[in-house]
């Protein structure tokens, strides 16, 4: 791959954002974070002009415009929040991180697990989604995430290197073995979280609905749970009083009716909808920056 200039000085912004982290207080950075990011509300009129845009199609006559850019301005200090919180996990080890996190999404996950089966956790990059891994990790129980490469290594390897501090393990999306390591971390009754909330068509998926609209989404988790046996909750984290806190739905089990396709639309649907409505309740969490509804059914040309 070409290399590509501004990825190295990217890079180097970062490591020396990340001595300034480690210098403040964790308060006093977040709030920085939240402060800038919402400054670059003004400075990335690409990505502010995505969300509007897709919040206008989302809420229609729901919302009225002062509303959505209220929204999208808070969609940019979450982002600014959620970057200097990741870094900031450098200050915490596995026991101290706990004064920012609850325990109980993390309950919930041991109660399902107590069934023997696993559990395919479905996140969303909502808030500050990294550490929905975290605060699982963190109340003694194993996870393993699915991720992207990002293409520039030394920042891959600092996402990293930051999700196993917190014993946090990675599985690579483009890794041929992708589905197997996948299925045998439920089928050793370990958490499996993906975050299958983008338009990515060089993986396979279905059209469901989502916010009114055809929005191409992943198939892969429906079907490892079809494969493992595995119950799928949809949990996201929220930021409570300081501290973060998970929330997870009811687990979901499928029940195979003979039609594989049927299945996984219908089951794929199902998860979209509760992240719907998690969104709904949270707008200014998600990343309406991400061109979602990229991908369009095809229409058959008479």
């Amino acid at each position: 791959m070409k290399r590509k200039p501004y990825r190295f000085f990217l890079y180097l912004l970062l490591e020396c954002s990340n001595i300034i982290i480690l210098l403040l207080p964790y308060r006093v950075i977040v709030f920085l974070g939240g402060f800038f990011g919402g400054l670059s509300y003004y400075f990335l009129p690409k990505y502010r002009n995505i969300a509007l845009e897709n919040l206008r199609l989302a809420f229609k006559d729901e919302k009225s415009e002062k509303e959505i850019r209220d929204i999208v301005k808070g969609v940019f200090r979450n982002l600014g929040m959620t970057g200097v919180e990741y870094a900031s996990l450098r200050k915490f080890n596995r026991k101290s991180v706990k004064r920012i996190l609850t325990e109980e999404g993390a309950n919930t996950f041991k109660k399902i697990l107590s069934e023997g089966k696993g559990l395919i956790a479905i996140s969303s990059h909502f808030c500050n989604w990294e550490m929905a891994a975290v605060c699982t990790s963190a109340f003694d129980l194993d996870v393993s995430v699915i991720a992207r490469r990002v293409y520039y290594p030394p920042y891959n390897k600092f996402l990293v290197s930051l999700r196993e501090s917190q014993g946090v393990k990675t599985i690579y999306r483009d890794d041929k073995n992708v589905l197997r390591k996948s299925l045998a971390v439920v089928r050793s009754n370990e958490v499996l979280a993906i975050v299958p909330d983008q338009d990515v068509d060089s993986v396979d998926g279905v059209f469901v609905n989502f916010f009114g609209r055809p929005a191409y989404t992943p198939s892969g988790p429906v079907v490892m749970a079809m494969l493992s046996g595995a119950p799928i909750v949809v949990s996201v984290i929220v930021r409570d009083g300081g501290k973060f806190r998970l929330v997870t739905s009811d687990p979901i089990y499928i029940q195979k009716s003979g039609d594989r396709k049927k299945d996984i639309i219908k089951y794929t649907q199902q998860w979209t909808d509760i992240l719907e409505e998690y969104i709904r309740r949270y707008p200014y969490y998600w990343v309406w920056i991400h061109k979602r509804w990229k991908t369009q059914p095809k229409v058959n040309s008479v």
